[in-house]
């Protein structure tokens, strides 16, 4: 289950238009925004769903830091997840 929808979400990756963002760093931010929407639609404050999607962003770049061989660890990475989230939050405090 999990493997299909790494296969989906990789295959939507690479569909992302080019906007002068690299696309990883655009894929970071769609997932921080999809994640804040997943926990602000369940519930959360909205600052505390702002906080776990920066937790998790930071969390995967500490993961990543102790497997090189996997990814990269990168500070823009995680900031592109967090601004993802804040995006949402903005967006979702206008609905």
């Amino acid at each position: 289950m999990i493997e299909s929808i790494l296969k989906f979400l990789s295959a939507y990756v690479e569909k992302l238009p080019r906007i002068g963002v690299p696309k990883d760093k655009q894929a970071h931010f769609i997932v921080g925004a999809v994640l804040f929407f997943l926990l602000a639609a369940c519930g959360a404050p909205t600052l505390l769903a702002v906080g776990i999607v920066s937790l998790t962003g930071a969390a995967k770049e500490i993961y990543d830091h102790f497997h090189p061989d996997l990814q990269t660890c990168d500070f823009f990475d995680w900031l592109a997840t967090t601004l993802g989230g804040l995006f949402a939050l903005a967006v979702w405090s206008v609905l």
